[in-house]
């Protein structure tokens, strides 16, 4: 029998702004992510990927309209829900509601990486969604023989999301220690990089936000400090000086 390679959709182009949930990120990127787009959000474990992902899909459900999928190979449901409450986010009612998904694909890797992309996308169709956190890219590239077969299957990918007008944030681990993010392809495959670092910092842990690249969007390059308070994410109102930069 013969397989037949599922055609990607026509691509469509606008310039749409896509809020993230976080003013002071906002402000910096000319109001948000472009529609469509698909941001690598990488970093080292404890930085706040997985907060900004639902602060991102939460915002999005409650603010603007648009539902949203949070797929994770790593983390279940329920340890999102109870992170979540503790920013007031009430992630069960919006299951209830029909705005949001969480896709655990733990089990569903097993049957191959094929099987987790179906999966997430049939979740997207079911509510319509317009937003996605899949987490993590890092997991997902260790199911591949080569470099070359995760990088066709991610561009593959890639191309479905935008086509769907789904606006994505592919959540990578940096591990402590490097700078390398995961097989060092895949920033260049997204539409942009979101860097969250950590350091120390005269004995404390001091948290940055570098954003290398944001295609089609003018945006600042400096570093800034970032804070998770009981309202989420949210970045400082002036960018690191020069001098302050190790």
């Amino acid at each position: 029998m013969e397989t037949r390679r599922p055609t990607v959709p026509t691509l469509q182009q606008n310039d749409e702004r896509v809020q993230t949930g976080i003013a002071s990120l906002d402000k910096i990127i000319e109001g948000g992510l472009a529609r469509g787009d698909t941001i690598i959000v990488a970093g080292q474990p404890g930085t706040g990927k997985t907060t900004l992902g639902i602060q991102f899909l939460y915002h999005g459900a409650v603010r603007c309209g648009e539902n949203g999928v949070y797929a994770s190979v790593i983390e279940s449901g329920e340890k999102l829900k109870r992170n979540a409450r503790r920013f007031g986010w009430d992630l069960d009612r919006l299951e209830k509601e029909g705005k949001l998904q969480l896709v655990s694909l733990q089990s569903t890797m097993k049957a191959g990486v094929s099987t987790a992309l179906e999966t997430v996308l049939e979740a997207l169709h079911s509510i319509n969604a317009r937003r996605l956190v899949f987490d993590s890219l890092s997991a997902l590239m260790t199911a591949f023989e080569s470099t070359a077969e995760a990088r066709s299957f991610l561009h593959i990918m890639l191309k479905f999301l935008e086509a769907a007008n789904c606006t994505t944030l592919m959540i990578s681990e940096i591990p402590w220690g490097k700078q390398q993010l995961g097989t060092n392809f895949e920033e260049f495959l997204g539409d942009g990089l979101i860097v969250l670092d950590a350091s120390f910092d005269n004995s404390r842990v001091r948290r940055r936000i570098y954003i290398p690249k944001m295609r089609g969007t003018e945006h600042r390059l400096e570093g800034y400090d970032y804070y998770i308070t009981r309202e989420g994410f949210a970045l400082a109102p002036t960018p690191i000086p020069p001098d302050k930069i190790r």
